[in-house]
């Protein structure tokens, strides 16, 4: 597994919505629901829809004729047969309409998405009804940036008063907030005379991270014989061993004391001196006068991302700070994911930061020829995208 795939796939806690559905508003008596279904059928909602299919269609064109021919000709055989279709119309909007009642659902979505990955997204079905289950229900997802719409079918009846999730898979291109609705959930049970459709009603916002870019960082050779492996008497990521503590969310699993783990029945991880290899911190400037290209703004922001995911993942990165904000430390995979959601939300600044913080260890961007974005450490060019 690659670093971005590490990052990408990391423990990222899923946001349920609230629950949506045909008769999720409130609850009705029963005189209430007479009502509420024959008003339903007279004037359905915008959401709430039962349209012929094809079949229904010729079903419904064959009905007229045979019974036109039936009372013209007063047979007593075509009027059984008029009869026996307008019921099974009948009967499929009851059937349908008995199939959906009771049945909810809600989104379970993850905190985070990154362009140009497939990112997940789940549907998380409820069935109330006590006695009947739910058949062939088909569900319909979008996310509007993406313009596209993605449908999943329910691939075995919902037992009643049982629970089901069914999965989908986005790839969103572009780094930012990302909707997802529920266009419809729709339905051609039993006979697929008629198509049942209710709107999905649901709604969530997804932050997606700058996708990741190619670009070359090579720090120059002054820089690289600055720091020659001195040890600090303090955490870090070194190899001098200074002792065992209790595992933290975020800690790497490889610092994990597997032995004394299990002699003590716990996650315990190793507390290592910290050398004095080359350590980063990355500064971010995103003044409008100095990116004027939007298609360049995204580069630095694709380039800043994939740039502080390789430095973290190497245990090279110490802080970093989108200018004008506090230098946040980089210690925890965290840190790094909080990193991310601002990238995602950032926009151009309409009037400049504070004065950019001089040193040799300070990462910088500034714009380069062809939409290229430049790297410098310690105000010495090192690499571009």
């Amino acid at each position: 597994m690659n670093a971005s795939a590490a990052i990408s796939l990391a423990a990222a806690p899923s946001r349920q919505g609230e629950w949506a559905g045909v008769d999720v508003a409130r609850r009705r008596d029963w005189s209430e629901r007479v009502w509420w279904l024959l008003w339903q059928i007279l004037l359905p909602s915008r959401v709430y829809h039962t349209r012929p299919t094809r079949a229904g269609a010729v079903l419904i064109v064959v009905s007229f004729g045979i019974g036109l021919a039936a009372y013209n000709n007063a047979n007593n055989v075509l009027f059984v047969a008029l009869s026996l279709m307008l019921s099974s119309l009948v009967l499929s909007g009851l059937l349908s309409w008995i199939n959906f009642r009771g049945v909810c659902w809600r989104l379970s979505l993850p905190t985070h998405w990154r362009a140009g990955e497939p990112g997940p997204l789940r549907l998380e079905l409820s069935n109330t009804k006590k006695i009947t289950p739910t058949y062939n229900l088909l569900f319909h997802a979008r996310a509007q940036r993406l313009g596209t719409v993605e449908s999943v079918h329910l691939p075995d009846r919902l037992e009643a008063g049982r629970e089901m999730a069914l999965d989908w898979i986005f790839q969103p291109v572009e780094r930012g907030g990302e909707t997802v609705e529920m266009v419809a959930v729709e339905s051609l049970f039993p006979f697929g005379f008629l198509r049942k459709m209710s709107g999905g009603s649901l709604r969530q916002v997804v932050w997606v991270w700058p996708a990741r870019v190619a670009y070359e960082f090579q720090p120059p050779s002054s820089h690289q014989a600055r720091l020659s492996g001195e040890v600090r008497r303090r955490s870090g990521s070194g190899t001098d061993l200074l002792g065992l503590r209790h595992y933290r969310s975020g800690d790497p699993p490889r610092l994990v004391h597997w032995k004394a783990s299990a002699r003590l029945r716990e996650l315990v991880v190793r507390q290592t001196g910290e050398e004095q290899q080359a350590g980063y911190h990355l500064v971010l400037d995103p003044t409008h006068a100095l990116w004027v290209d939007a298609a360049q703004f995204e580069r630095l922001c694709s380039f800043a991302a994939s740039l502080a995911e390789d430095l973290f993942m190497a245990g090279k990165l110490r802080s970093a700070t989108i200018q004008g904000g506090p230098m946040q430390s980089m210690t925890r995979l965290a840190d790094l994911q909080f990193f991310f959601d601002q990238l995602a939300r950032l926009q151009p600044a309409e009037h400049a930061a504070s004065r950019v913080p001089e040193g040799l260890d300070i990462i910088t961007f500034q714009p380069g020829s062809r939409q290229q974005v430049h790297v410098h450490l310690g105000g010495q060019f090192a690499g571009a995208a």
